[in-house]
């Protein structure tokens, strides 16, 4: 049995991350500093003077766009994978658990008012292995003495049936994130908890939402009045293209939430 209380957790997302802390049975999220939001974007810039940006001060101004070949998202869909991203300004490799270490200890420094070394993560229901290893060693990196590794789906069943007055009982737990889809069937049974059966696909979620309203909206849209054959045809524009769309078609996307209609700007570096 682990010799550390645990009251901490962290969801370590592919497109957002959060920290929690569970106190006198309540449980509180941890704001970030700059922007006072619940989440994170799990987004990594290394800037020419070798700083280290993380979160919304590298989502808001944009280093995304401008600097893509030092700023890095969705290196979560690549953890436990021989895959390296590659900094000309820091002139160093990064793994992805590197960039994730860097999320981490961004969150960790949200809290102010007392020192933790251990924490619970949250990892899709598909993780297995050398995803596992590689989430832990990002804990790790980011000083983090214990960590314990909880699937999503059942880290949402647990604060379901908190809540929930009837404890018995079967539910199907679905989470579309922004890399992962995951599902669990969970079943409770005298107020005792079991996963019956976890499934998911690792590369399936919100940013590819994002890719198909590119691809299938908006690149078919300039493409009829605007002269970009030559953008299309030269792989690197067209790619730099593409993924300046993607960053706009999140907000579009978001848009649609809670609007039935929304507009998008399409002048931009084409």
């Amino acid at each position: 049995m682990s010799q550390f209380r645990i009251n901490y957790g962290i969801d370590l997302g592919t497109t957002n991350s959060a920290i929690c802390r569970l106190k006198d049975g309540n449980i509180f999220i941890f704001k970030s500093d700059r922007y006072q939001k619940d989440t994170t974007p799990s987004c990594v810039h290394f800037s020419p003077k070798k700083q280290i940006f993380v979160g919304d001060r590298v989502y808001l101004p944009i280093p995304l766009l401008t600097d893509p070949t030092n700023t890095y998202t969705e290196f979560k869909r690549n953890m436990g994978k021989d895959y390296m991203y590659f900094s000309n300004n820091m002139n160093e490799h990064y793994s992805p658990e590197m960039l994730s270490a860097e999320i981490l200890k961004t969150l960790k420094n949200y809290v102010k008012d007392e020192e933790f070394n251990a924490v619970v993560i949250t990892v899709p229901a598909k993780f297995y292995g050398v995803q596992y290893d590689a989430t832990k060693r990002s804990a790790e990196m980011a000083g983090f003495q214990y960590c314990e590794l909880l699937q999503e789906p059942i880290a949402a069943s647990l604060a379901y049936a908190v809540d929930y007055k009837t404890k018995d009982g079967y539910w199907l737990v679905f989470d579309f994130g922004g890399g992962t889809f995951d599902a669990a069937l969970m079943s409770s049974n005298e107020g005792i908890m079991k996963v019956e059966d976890t499934e998911g696909d690792n590369h399936l979620g919100g940013k590819n939402l994002d890719l198909a309203i590119v691809d299938e909206i908006l690149l078919p849209y300039i493409s009829d009045r605007y002269s970009v054959s030559k953008t299309l045809s030269d792989n690197s524009k067209y790619a730099f293209l593409r993924n300046y769309l993607k960053f706009y078609a999140e907000f579009n996307k978001i848009d649609l939430s809670t609007a039935n209609t929304t507009e998008f700007n399409t002048e931009g570096p084409i």
